[in-house]
């Protein structure tokens, strides 16, 4: 049975020569295949410490054969349960569109009581199941067969190489309507692929029942140069979620990396950039209540023009900017996924963040700027940076993770 480590990010596993069944440390074994495993996973999503490693700020899940490290965000004032930080991270997922909400919401895979990777599987079989009673994927795959009855076309040179004495046949190449194909051989092989992987009986027993669908389809290994091939037409654009969710899992399949039979995968994300996309959803929220529009990574512009070529140089492209549609962008905003230092007068906020903030707005001609940061003990509540190089002013709003509702904005 699969144990699990749930740490917060920015936490430190020992690790130690001889390990205890539910402590939370590694051996030297688990430490060696995450060294093997240091390249294929996100640049800095560990560093190696005395006798420890320390995760940064990639929250997910990385299996290391009989152990699985579930990595979670810190939430303010929920460092000390996991389930709260769990379930604060899909909900982030879901509306960065990382995970699509499936009927009955959360709720309907026990969040509270599973871990984020067996969340991600159930997740995955909810979307699975929902398209299987619509019909699994038909794909027409040519066969070539003698037959006492036209179908298709008939391939003369075989006619008379097999059927010169049996008039009564005919040599036929046709195409036929058949679940043994390229999606559905991937579908099968994720599933399969979660059973070596997945530590919670409910999740196996979800991926068993699934997979008595697949009984036809033929095992075959895929990876992520097949993933291209596949060919989504009308017909199966709806399973398009779905193999979103395949690409992810089968990246982060590492097959090679292997002591015994065990074997290690992760799926991790950049808190960072989902923080970024999670913000975003929140905004395009508050931008259409008040009758306005929120863009993403633009209007483009800018900063510099050449003077013997004329080129405009140095490209500025803001996170998420407000526009009214009579009169253009009037309010420019970006979220940062970061702790801050209250030892600091400037609390640690990062004074690139400010100039490139300063420089928006200048170009933009914009005087409403907004920094989003998580909600955390250095930053309880909402205040103002005012900018003297600039004479404007930039908002620093915490959002809370775990509330329902978008943050006001000034």
């Amino acid at each position: 049975m699969k144990e699990v480590i749930s740490i917060i990010e920015h936490s430190r596993i020992p690790i130690v020569t001889k390990r205890n069944k539910g402590e939370n440390a590694l051996t030297l074994l688990h430490a060696s295949m995450l060294a093997k495993l240091e390249t294929r996973l996100p640049s800095n999503a560990f560093s190696w410490g005395h006798n420890a490693i320390k995760f940064t700020q990639y929250c997910g899940v990385i299996s290391l054969g009989d152990i699985t490290i579930e990595i979670l965000p810190k939430i303010y004032g929920k460092e000390t349960t996991p389930e709260t930080c769990r379930n604060a991270m899909i909900n982030m997922l879901h509306k960065a569109r990382k995970l699509k909400v499936t009927r009955g919401g959360n709720a309907s895979i026990g969040v509270q009581n599973n871990t984020l990777l067996d969340i991600f599987i159930l997740h995955f079989c909810n979307l699975l199941y929902a398209e299987i009673m619509q019909g699994k994927i038909l794909q027409y795959v040519q066969k070539s067969e003698n037959l006492i009855f036209l179908k298709g076309k008939i391939l003369i040179k075989e006619q008379l190489k097999f059927n010169t004495a049996h008039r009564d046949r005919l040599f036929c190449r046709f195409d036929e309507l058949k679940p043994d194909n390229l999606p559905n051989q991937v579908i099968k092989f994720v599933l399969n692929s979660f059973l070596k992987f997945t530590p919670g009986v409910a999740a196996r027993k979800k991926v068993r029942e699934l997979l008595m669908h697949f009984g036809d389809i033929q095992d075959i290994n895929v990876d992520l140069s097949m993933m291209d091939k596949l060919n989504i037409d009308r017909s199966s654009k709806r399973y398009k979620p779905i193999f979103d969710q395949c690409r992810l899992f089968i990246q982060g399949i590492h097959p090679d990396v292997v002591t015994g039979h065990l074997k290690c995968f992760s799926l991790l994300f950049d808190m960072n950039r989902l923080f970024e996309a999670y913000v975003a959803h929140l905004m395009k929220k508050v931008a259409l209540k008040q009758g306005k529009q929120m863009k993403e990574q633009g209007p483009r512009k800018y900063m510099a023009r050449r003077d013997d070529n004329n080129d405009q140089v140095f490209r500025m492209q803001p996170d998420m900017v407000f526009i009214d549609p009579e009169t253009g962008p009037f309010a420019i905003m970006d979220a940062k996924w970061k702790i801050l230092d209250d030892n600091k007068k400037n609390l640690g906020i990062s004074q690139s963040d400010l100039y490139q903030m300063g420089a928006y707005a200048n170009r933009y001609e914009i005087d409403n700027l907004t920094l989003f940061y998580p909600l955390q003990k250095q930053l309880p509540s909402p205040f103002k940076l005012h900018l003297q190089v600039s004479r404007t002013t930039v908002n620093i709003i915490p959002i809370d993770i775990s509330a329902a509702q978008p943050p006001e904005i000034p």
